[in-house]
C-alpha cells in the first residue's frame, strides 16, 4: 500500500512561504527581506496566511530591478512594516509546528535569508533543513527523470537536483502553472502571497509525481 504517500495525507500540515527582498544577494549585509508571505495550509487546502512587512536595525535599500519586479512602494511599506524582532515569532511558531516548509526555489535562495533571519534572533534554524519541500527542486527532478527514492535522503535529493542545469528546462512558477492548466494572473505574480497561492496549486500537481 502507498498509504504513507504525501499524496494520500489530508491532514499532514504545511507551510509554504516566500520572502520578498532588496535584491538576489544571499546574505544579509547586503540583502534584507521586506517581506514574508507565509500560507498554512492542511493537505490541498488553504487555511491561514500571513503577509508580514519587516522593518531591520538599517533601512531598506531595494534595488530598481527588485522594485519593479514585486512592485515595492515604499510609501506602503513604511505604512505596513513592523520590527523584524516582533514579528519572529510567528515565524518560528509557523515554521517550527510545520510537519513541511514549501518553497519555490527555497533551497536556492529563501532559506540563506531565513537562516540570517534565525541567527539575528539568537536561534538555530538547522532543524527546518529536513522538512523542507523545494518545488522548483520536485519539478526540475521530474523534468531530468531524477527518480526519488525513499530510501535516499530527500534533502540530499533536492541539493542533487538542483545543482544539476540542463538547457530548456523551465520549472518557474509560470511555467509550471501554464504547464499544470492552472488558472492564474501573471501580472500579480511577485506579490508573496499570490505566489504562495499558485505553489500550492502547483505542489498539489507535483506531489503525485514523486514517491514522496
Amino acid at each position: 500500500m502507498d498509504d504513507h504517500l504525501l499524496r494520500f495525507k489530508k491532514d499532514t500540515k504545511y507551510v509554504l512561504i516566500d520572502c520578498e527582498t532588496e535584491n538576489l544577494c544571499l546574505h544579509s549585509t547586503n540583502n534584507l527581506p521586506w517581506q514574508i508571505g507565509m500560507i498554512k495550509a492542511e493537505g490541498e487546502k488553504k487555511v491561514e496566511e500571513q503577509d508580514l512587512w519587516l522593518t531591520w536595525d538599517r533601512d531598506i535599500d531595494v534595488s530598481k530591478d527588485a522594485a519593479r519586479i514585486t512592485h515595492f512602494n515604499y510609501d506602503t511599506y513604511k505604512e505596513r512594516a513592523k520590527d523584524a524582532k516582533n514579528l519572529f515569532p510567528i515565524v518560528q511558531d509557523w515554521l517550527d509546528n510545520a510537519d513541511y516548509i514549501i518553497g519555490h526555489n527555497i533551497l536556492g535562495f529563501d532559506i540563506y535569508l531565513l537562516k540570517d533571519y534565525y541567527n539575528y534572533m539568537g536561534a538555530d534554524y538547522k532543524h527546518l533543513l529536513p522538512k523542507i519541500i523545494d518545488t522548483n527542486c520536485v519539478a526540475k527532478g521530474v523534468k531530468y527523470g531524477f527518480k526519488f527514492s525513499p530510501r535516499e535522503d530527500f534533502l540530499l535529493y533536492q541539493y542533487k537536483v538542483l545543482h544539476t542545469h540542463k538547457r530548456g528546462v523551465r520549472t518557474n512558477l509560470k511555467a509550471l502553472g501554464e504547464e499544470f492548466e492552472i488558472d492564474f494572473d501573471p501580472d500579480k505574480l511577485h506579490e508573496a502571497l499570490y505566489d504562495l497561492e499558485l505553489n500550492l496549486k502547483v505542489w498539489n500537481k507535483l506531489k503525485c509525481m514523486i514517491e514522496l
